[in-house]
């Protein structure tokens, strides 16, 4: 029955959220910029490959709590480390601010993981969320202490909390004031930027590790156009036969 679902929430006009929203409405470059931040972000990373998820949460994290911070929030993200809550504020000794759940698909659907459990027994799901999605009509705050009925719903087993990702949908519907009118982008799949080689490629080919660093160049190059021609392969845009051929004179070049 949907008839116990909370419909028509309202939030106070000091409430974060409501700050945050107002601050994109009177300043709509604010809410452009970071628009292009998250397709940027996505340009560059694929969170459809597992090395690079949790790196594009993070990233989400950042360009949220730098527009947080521009609408006056003094917010910091609190790192995969913090149980929880993602966006901590700064001035109030580090209290809790929401959780941040992106998503990069079109479909907001299925179980949705909302925490992952660090050991046995029961979790409760009752710290506010946001929640990013091009699925969603816009950045979607969700509290559980005033949407238990909602909250109710989650369900979880020994690894995770999950709640219907059709049931998020059904509460921006229900719930307009908890909805920031924002389009946040969908994943290309075409991102192949790697922080891991990036960082050992700055500390390589700092010019203190004159044996290290000229293969770390060469490397460097190596995967930048295997991954490239990894894509083409995958893509049919060349046979099989083209693609062992081009590898093997990478290194001849």
């Amino acid at each position: 029955m949907n008839d116990d679902l909370e419909a028509n929430l309202h939030l106070p006009q000091d409430h974060p959220f409501s700050l945050l929203k107002k601050s994109f409405s009177d300043n709509p470059s604010i809410r452009s910029e970071t628009e292009t931040a998250l397709k940027a972000v996505l340009e560059r990373l694929n969170p459809s490959e597992r090395g690079t998820r949790f790196l594009t949460g993070g990233a989400y994290e950042w360009v949220l709590a730098v527009a947080c911070w521009v609408a006056g929030l003094k917010t910091i993200p609190g790192g995969h480390s913090q149980n929880g809550t993602d966006l901590l504020m700064y001035r109030e000794s580090l209290k809790e601010l929401w959780s941040v759940k992106s998503f990069t698909t079109p479909k907001l659907s299925g179980d949705i993981r909302i925490i992952n459990k660090m050991s046995g027994g029961e979790v409760s799901f009752d710290h506010p969320t946001i929640f990013v999605s091009p699925a969603l009509p816009g950045i979607v705050y969700f509290d559980p202490k005033l949407a238990p009925n909602f909250a109710s719903r989650s369900k979880q087993d020994d690894e995770k909390l999950t709640i219907d990702g059709k049931l998020i949908t059904k509460y921006a519907e229900m719930n307009p004031d908890c909805v920031l009118p924002f389009n946040a982008p969908l994943n290309p799949g075409s991102g192949t930027a790697s922080p891991q080689l990036e960082i050992v490629n700055n500390i390589l080919t700092s010019g203190t590790y004159p044996s290290l660093g000229p293969v770390m160049t060469q490397m460097n190059k190596i995967s930048t156009t295997v991954t490239f021609l990894k894509s083409q392969f995958e893509n049919g845009k060349i046979d099989e036969k083209t693609f062992q051929e081009l590898l093997s004179n990478l290194e001849d070049d």
